[in-house]
């Protein structure tokens, strides 16, 4: 069968830059989506863009749908057909309706019973046929954050289309959005090269002609064109960029055609604290900060442009008096803020409302005090006052006109206006790390009080949120409660903390009291389910396996650590070859124990050879395990406990659990009971999945 590349490039008026990745990404799931279900056939698929363009390239697409055979199935056989044999209007009415004869019918057995069944053979259809179907399809369904309409046109996408290029090998695929027609040319940059020029679905030749108008399509090339640019415009002040991959990226979306410029500011800007510094450069301006060898901020930054300009010293001039204003507004709100020393801010949080519902700020100072004070007495006795003292202060900066201007610095700047008001490191430090970690998988505190003090802060968050309903659902999540949840279970596995989950919900909850007089068992449990879940999200996606994690917390999910443990002690012992029979025994055994409550082995009541053997291991074993279990030591827990499998074999091969005598039944059942408790102190083996 032949094939032919297809290229799809959606041309729009500039896309925000943060929208483009996940744009880029979505594309090629929705085309791989949408052609496999037509059963097309292709070598790869993949997407460039930039800010005025989403672009997607299929290499090699067949150029037919394959025949394939079609089965419907019509109604059952016995109402299709009378006794006689002869069709009824029912098994007519189904031929009548696919346009054949009911002759063309078959009788077949199905899941459900006899039906009467049309198989036929549908022709496959032309790909460029397709496609037209397929690509409109494709476009509308990209979702953004924020989506626009324009003119008369009903179409929502994240900015207007203006061109539209479709081929497929060297046709058009025609179709039409928002008025605008499919053909083959595309554009070149806006401002260096604004004429139409035609392109073709040859990748390389696609990238070259785009290149030759001074768009760089490939979003690596561009990256690395612009981090060159901006390393050479550092390097002539014999500096270089601060690194910030983030910023690299944002900027690479920012533009078709990177070049940099380096500028100067006046040097007294450089008593500001380097978090401010650096914050006024990237945050509006996208501007890089620029270090000196021993990695300190020099009076200089890069600024990244779209375009390259003949007079680049006068676009360097536009941007020293954009940053000079930037720099003098930062200036300004840092005196105004240093007139008064941090804590007298705190009083003023009572005016700002954290939720209606849940209280101010100042509500939830209180509440986080008290529990990160609950924290410390359990794991940090001798910083209790550090802790107290951060969690007051911890929100104050909120109200700073620095923040309010920048509120990327909340917690930065409450650091740095802690010490400059004569607070401790310590304390400094813990105010700046409670927000920790900011994003998943991000830095986690570095600090002890810092842990304590996030968690707690994290955890009223949570437990209020959910108190008032507003739990995330789907992937709606506005107060990025999940995002909140992983970073207490990181910090808790990162610092081997010993703390009962259950017990710090039931804490917060109690906290939230005053707000609420109706806080439930329910709602604990409610929120020790969300956790659950975050837990098990976590795991599975660094790679654990999914029923791994099942059987260590349908066990006992408290302490975060623990069963960080019993799940890797799981996984290790998974391998060995006695584990896969124990675990097929182990599921019998829970089979075999539903409805019984326990109880203790009678030695008395044991009659056969077998169970007094499997009773005589269990008690060589049973302290053993018990000993590594208590020291965290699962793995030779679970290796002493595998030691048991030549007896459970034996046991099962010639001893009656169920027997009439009731007796020795339930003396039977209590040695299972026994053993199965001791594995069940490490994990559920009955959920975990075995070959065969």
């Amino acid at each position: 069968m032949n094939t032919r590349n297809l290229l799809l490039e959606i041309g729009t008026e500039e896309i925000p830059a943060a929208f483009i990745p996940s744009a880029m990404d979505n594309l090629v799931l929705l085309a791989r989506e949408n052609l496999d279900r037509e059963h097309l056939t292709y070598e790869d698929v993949l997407t460039l863009g930039t800010p005025r363009r989403l672009a997607l390239f299929v290499r090699n697409l067949q150029d037919r749908q394959p025949d394939r055979e079609e089965v419907v199935t019509g109604p059952p056989a016995k109402a299709a057909f009378s006794f006689n044999g002869k069709p009824t209007k029912a098994g007519e009415g189904f031929a009548r309706n696919h346009g054949v004869k009911v002759e063309d019918l078959q009788v077949e057995d199905t899941e459900k019973g006899f039906y009467l069944v049309l198989r036929r053979i549908v022709p496959g259809r032309d790909t460029g046929e397709l496609l037209s179907e397929i690509l409109p399809r494709v476009i509308t369904a990209i979702p953004f954050s924020k989506t626009m309409r324009w003119g008369t046109e009903d179409l929502r996408f994240a900015r207007p289309v203006r061109w539209l290029v479709a081929l497929y090998g060297k046709n058009i695929v025609p179709f039409s959005l928002a008025g605008v027609k499919t053909g083959l040319e595309s554009r070149g940059h806006r401002f260096m090269a604004p004429e139409h020029i035609r392109v073709s679905s040859d990748l390389e030749s696609y990238i070259k002609a785009l290149e030759g108008v001074f768009v760089l399509v490939d979003p690596s090339v561009r990256r690395n064109r612009l981090l060159q640019e901006a390393r050479n415009a550092a390097a002539s002040v014999g500096a270089n960029i601060l690194s910030d991959d983030e910023l690299v990226d944002i900027n690479t979306y920012l533009t078709e055609f990177p070049s940099a410029v380096c500028g100067s500011f006046d040097k007294r800007f450089l008593a500001l604290p380097r978090d401010v510094l650096i914050t006024c450069m990237r945050e509006h301006q996208k501007y890089f900060a620029v270090v000196d060898d021993k990695g300190d901020l020099m009076s200089h930054f890069v600024a990244v442009n779209n375009t390259r300009s003949p007079r680049p010293e006068l676009i360097c001039k536009g941007h020293e008096r954009v940053i000079r204003a930037r720099l003098s507004d930062a200036d300004f709100f840092f005196k105004e803020d240093l007139k008064r020393p941090l804590e007298e801010f705190v009083a003023g949080l009572s005016g700002m409302i954290f939720h209606q519902r849940i209280g101010t700020v100042l509500d939830k100072i209180h509440r986080v005090k008290a529990l990160a004070h609950y924290l410390a007495e359990q794991v940090a006795e001798d910083n209790i006052s550090v802790i107290e003292r951060a969690a007051w202060l911890c929100k104050a900066d909120l109200l700073t006109e620095m923040v309010g201007e920048f509120p990327s610095l909340q917690g930065i700047i409450g650091r740095e206006y802690a010490l400059l008001s004569g607070e401790s490191q310590d304390v400094a430090d813990a105010i700046e790390e409670h927000y920790m970690p900011l994003r998943s998988g991000g830095r986690l505190p570095g600090s002890l009080p810092g842990a304590l003090l996030s968690i707690a802060d994290k955890m009223d968050t949570i437990c209020g949120t959910i108190a008032i309903g507003l739990k995330p659902s789907g992937t709606a999540d506005p107060y990025a409660l999940r995002r909140l949840a992983l970073g207490i279970l990181h910090i808790m596995e990162e610092r081997s903390l010993p703390l009962s989950l259950k017990a710090l919900i039931a804490e917060a909850l109690r906290q939230l009291e005053n707000q609420f007089s109706d806080i439930s068992e329910e709602l604990t449990g409610e929120v020790i389910t969300f956790f659950k879940r975050r837990f098990s999200y976590d795991l599975t996606a660094r790679g654990i396996d999914h029923d791994l994690v099942e059987a260590a917390t349908r066990v006992e999910f408290d302490d975060v650590q623990d069963c960080v443990l019993r799940i890797n002690a799981l996984a290790s012992v998974r391998s060995r070859p006695e584990f896969e029979p124990l675990s097929i025994a182990f599921k019998r055994v829970i089979n075999i124990l539903k409805g019984f409550e326990g109880g203790t082995v009678n030695p008395s009541l044991l009659e056969a050879e077998e169970e007094k053997a499997l009773h005589e291991a269990y008690l060589s074993v049973e302290k053993k395990a018990e000993a590594f279990s208590q020291d965290r030591d699962y793995e030779q827990a679970l290796v002493t406990l595998l030691s048991l499998k030549p007896q459970v074999d034996s046991f099962f091969d010639n001893v009656m659990v169920m027997t009439d005598n009731a007796d020795v039944r339930a003396n039977r059942l209590a040695l299972l009971w026994n053993i199965a408790r001791l594995f069940s102190r490490i994990g559920d083996l009955s959920v975990i999945n075995i070959s065969g």
